[in-house]
């Protein structure tokens, strides 16, 4: 994947709606922000928002943050921010931040709090050359192309934890949308945890996705399905607004 400015348009709006197990859970928008410095470096600042909706509210809280400022130079991340219900809870907000432009080596500085407590230090340990965050590996898969059966291999950061993640190209579908049939490039993946070390983590199981995404100029993430602890999640389009201010790659 090579370095260049992300596929991205500010002001670019994307929203899904997630269902788990067939039973619609969540909203979930995708917005791109404006450009803005950070540590000397011009960023796109780009959102990430899960809010449960209807009955769901009843079992669970969702109502998430995900926050990337992308190097508009390299489509690289530099800063991450997620601000999350815990697992389980109503009350308790899990906040994290990944200083992944202050990387030294092979660590990156993360820290984390609950609630207003004082935050701790969590460094983790990467064993390749750039890691990414989840909307930032979203921008980057947006610009990917190649035949059939080609692959990466990356480290990307969901929350506060590096996930392994290998992704492969599986060809050209359509797929059935609310905004239409349109067509797509579906890309295949399987993931797993790291432990802080870098290494394996021995009790979390691996995990697959399958991703579609608009294949046009647009390059739109169209549908996400991935198989999870709960069982099978889906998130597809429901509306998508291409933005005011100039693409960012040409």
């Amino acid at each position: 994947m090579r370095d260049g400015p992300p596929l991205a348009t500010p002001g670019e709006h994307m929203q899904y709606k997630l269902s788990l197990q067939g039973v619609e859970l969540a909203t979930y928008t995708f917005d791109l922000g404006e450009l803005t410095d950070l540590g000397g470096k011009q960023a796109i600042v780009v959102q990430g928002h899960a809010k449960v909706m209807g009955f769901a509210s009843f079992v669970a809280t969702i109502d998430d943050r995900f926050t990337s400022w992308v190097d508009v130079a390299t489509g690289r991340p530099l800063r991450f921010q997620t601000d999350e219900y815990a697992s389980g809870s109503k009350t308790d907000i899990e906040h994290a931040v990944v200083d992944l432009a202050g990387r030294t080596g092979d660590t990156i500085s993360v820290t984390f709090h609950l609630n207003d407590a004082p935050p701790r230090d969590e460094p983790q340990r990467a064993s390749q050359p750039v890691a990414w965050d989840f909307n930032a590996f979203l921008l980057a898969l947006r610009s990917w192309e190649g035949p059939p059966g080609s692959s990466l291999s990356l480290e990307v950061f969901r929350s506060r934890y590096l996930w392994h993640v290998d992704v492969k190209i599986h060809g050209k579908e359509t797929v059935v949308t609310d905004l239409g049939d349109l067509p797509a490039l579906r890309i295949d993946g399987r993931t797993y945890k790291l432990t802080r070390k870098g290494e394996r983590d021995g009790e979390s199981t691996e995990r697959t996705f399958s991703m579609w995404i608009s294949d046009d100029d647009g390059r739109v993430p169209l549908e996400i399905r991935a198989t999870t602890d709960y069982g099978d999640l889906r998130m597809r389009i429901v509306d998508y607004q291409p933005g005011s201010g100039r693409r960012l790659r040409p």
